[in-house]
Parts: C-alpha cells; structure tokens; sequence
C-alpha cells in the first residue's frame, strides 16, 4: 500500500513538473575567423616545429629592437596598445627558434592584451 501510494505522488509531480525551455540552436554557427599567419606563429612558440627567426621576420617584418645575447636572440615590435617580445633559442640543428612570446601594454596601468590582439595589430600595420 505504501508503495502505490509513493508511486501515486511520484506520478502526480511528473505532471506538474514543466519541461525545461529549449534553447533554439543555429543552422549553421557563425564561423570563426580563422587566425592570421602572425598568430598562428606566435600560438606556435616553444614547440618543436615552432617557427624559425628568419620565418618571423619575413612574416612580421623588421624588430624595433633586436639584441642578441649568447645562444639566444629577442625581438621586440612597438605596436599602438601592445609591445611584442620575442626570444628566440637555438634547437639541436642550432637554428634560431621561437621559444617564447610574451604581450605586454604600451602604457602603465594598461592591461595586457593577448598574443591574438598584437597579432592583429601586426597584420594591420603590414598592410
């Protein structure tokens, strides 16, 4: 008996209950633009197959400032809202290779804008 009548009040507060709203989903999603050829080098820092000093150059053009230290080379590249960094390693064929990539604001007190963003500006100053 008590099992039909839990069973009862289970039954009764399905039908009270209302279905969870549906959210519309999009045909066909807007895509995303895809990454420009500076970003995808500097996404590539650190890796084995990162890109090589020369390749950065040709890419990204000619460094505000470059300095060369022991083994390893940095970059920097002036922007309007970000400064780029650069540094370069020698792999094990002793070619200069991106291992890091650092974005940093122009101005104190500014934040730091992602890689993404010195990218575009990049891209923008190249055209």
């Amino acid at each position: 008996m008590r099992f039909t009548v839990v069973l009862f009040a289970f039954s009764l507060l399905a039908a009270c209950a209302t279905p969870a709203p549906t959210t519309p989903v999009a045909e066909n999603p807007p895509a995303s633009p895809s990454p420009s050829r500076a970003a995808q080098l500097l996404a590539a820092a650190g890796r084995a197959d990162a890109p090589r000093l020369a390749e950065i150059e040709r890419t990204l053009g000619a460094a505000d400032i470059t300095r060369r230290e022991g083994a390893g080379t940095a970059l920097t590249y002036r922007l309007e809202s970000c400064a780029l960094l650069l540094l370069f390693a020698a792999d094990a064929h002793n070619e200069m290779r991106l291992a890091e990539a650092h974005a940093s604001a122009r101005r104190a007190g500014d934040t730091a804008p992602r890689l993404e963003q010195c990218a575009a500006e990049i891209d923008a100053r190249r055209s």
